[in-house]
């Protein structure tokens, strides 16, 4: 077998094979490029909608925010719904471009990823109604409590839900008590 031929013969697929990967390479790349400025504006007209709705006034009243600022995060729930936007949508960029690149199993991997992210809006919206109508129920206890008399409110629920633990704790106290009173 002649070494000059089979040199030139690899050379002539390698060739042929960065003929056809660099068109993709290019293409995928503009995707990425085009996929990341429109997922950035998106998230900024996402971000505008939610501020003119008063979406982080809601999100203050429903104590969002400040489960938030306890956790460390110190941006506007409003912004995180951007974000959370913003990187929802690149993900499809991301698997478009994989996708353009031939990449099945890293396509494969990202389509598993994505199918999560229902279930976490659902977990988030399902959190955030919670706390919501949590807050509400506060505020109605408070005021019935509030009307009806009960400066004492806090005791009263303490008492009603740990009469089982006051009842063993006075039963030893009594025990105790007894006792004392032998000796």
């Amino acid at each position: 077998m002649n070494p000059i031929v089979t040199v030139t013969g690899f050379w002539d697929a390698f060739v042929t094979k960065i003929a056809v990967f660099l068109p993709n390479l290019f293409f995928s790349i503009a995707i990425l490029l085009l996929g990341w400025v429109i997922c950035n504006v998106i998230k900024r007209v996402v971000v505008r909608i939610l501020k003119l709705c008063q979406f982080d006034a809601l999100a203050e009243r429903a104590g969002i925010k400040q489960i938030l600022e306890r956790g460390g995060i110190r941006q506007a729930p409003s912004d995180i719904i951007g974000l959370l936007t913003f990187w929802f949508l690149f993900l499809i960029a991301i698997v478009t471009t994989l996708e353009t690149l031939n990449l099945s199993g890293a396509t494969d991997t990202l389509h598993t990823i994505y199918l999560y992210i229902p279930k976490i809006v659902a977990a988030l919206v399902t959190l955030i109604l919670g706390l919501y109508f949590a807050n509400f129920l506060e505020t109605v206890t408070r005021t019935s409590c509030a009307n009806a008399g009960l400066h004492a409110a806090l005791a009263l629920a303490f008492g009603l839900g740990g009469r089982e633990v006051a009842a063993r704790y006075l039963e030893r106290w009594l025990e105790q008590k007894k006792i004392e009173k032998i000796e």
